[in-house]
């Protein structure tokens, strides 16, 4: 199998300038088609971050400003704020000319330490071939129609929600392309699905955009399939706000992200 970096999937490229790198905004990395995926820009985000430094991320949190349309590029420039024998600290601005997009602060290292734990266990679902893939009601080409996702009911006690994992949870099995290696921006991507949870849980149909994503990096393993377990937490004002995490398909938890959205309702899909 062809190995396919994040700076492939993402179609990042480097300049001759080691601090700036530019995105393309195509359909890959959109939303239907219409403007950036707010995970590929995290991910890309994570990759110059850490092709810059050198170092893992550790934590990154962004901030959406503006919305970059498909046919648009999408400049990245990197600020180290702070390099330290183990951890640096730094952020990147994205933007189209002078209109910022995105603005990720991160930290990036690894430390020696001989105690590792975890704590939270995964919820009992179904295997991913037990389960239906998710149905899209557009055929415009997206990041998340790139993805074989599977809603994961429950194995154990229904508790309600959509897959019975209980109120305002829901679960889904996820597989990058064939190809795509695991990695930050493999997280940076999954991580963004928190807008899915909530739209599942609404009583009414409504679409959402990210205000913000912060990814909390455990570690990374190679995994086909990471499941994703969702828990929208409310709706308010015209807000929503959620968390997940991100299980490898051996159990390890490898991230946990969480999001505030802006809710609407919706009025018509295409």
């Amino acid at each position: 199998m062809t190995i396919i970096t994040p700076r492939e999937w993402l179609g990042l490229q480097a300049t001759h300038n080691p601090m700036r790198w530019f995105l393309p905004i195509t359909p890959a990395v959109s939303v239907r088609s219409r403007f950036l995926f707010g995970g590929a820009a995290l991910a890309a985000a994570t990759t110059v971050l850490e092709e810059t430094t050198g170092r893992p991320v550790v934590w990154a949190t962004a901030q959406y400003l503006d919305f970059a349309p498909v046919g648009e590029v999408m400049d990245l420039d990197v600020h180290i704020s702070v390099s330290g024998q183990r951890t640096t600290q730094a952020r990147v601005i994205g933007h189209v000319g002078e209109r910022e997009i995105i603005t990720v602060n991160a930290a990036l290292g690894s430390r020696d330490l001989d105690i590792e734990e975890s704590w939270p266990i995964p919820p009992p679902v179904k295997a991913p071939g037990e389960c239906e893939p998710r149905e899209y009601d557009y055929a415009a080409e997206s990041m998340g129609k790139s993805l074989d996702q599977r809603f994961a009911p429950t194995t154990g006690d229904d508790l309600g929600g959509p897959t019975g994992h209980g109120p305002g949870r829901l679960c889904a099995w996820t597989k990058p392309p064939d190809g795509v290696q695991s990695s930050a921006a493999t997280l940076a991507v999954l991580g963004d699905f928190v807008p899915m949870g909530i739209s599942s849980m609404a009583s009414a149909k409504v679409a959402s955009n990210s205000l913000d994503n912060t990814l909390r990096i455990i570690d990374v393993f190679p995994s086909e399939w990471y499941l994703l377990e969702i828990e929208a937490a409310a709706i308010r004002n015209g807000f929503g706000h959620g968390q997940l995490r991100i299980w490898g398909d051996d159990g390890r938890l490898q991230a946990i992200a969480s999001q505030s959205v802006i809710v609407r309702e919706r009025t018509r899909r295409r």
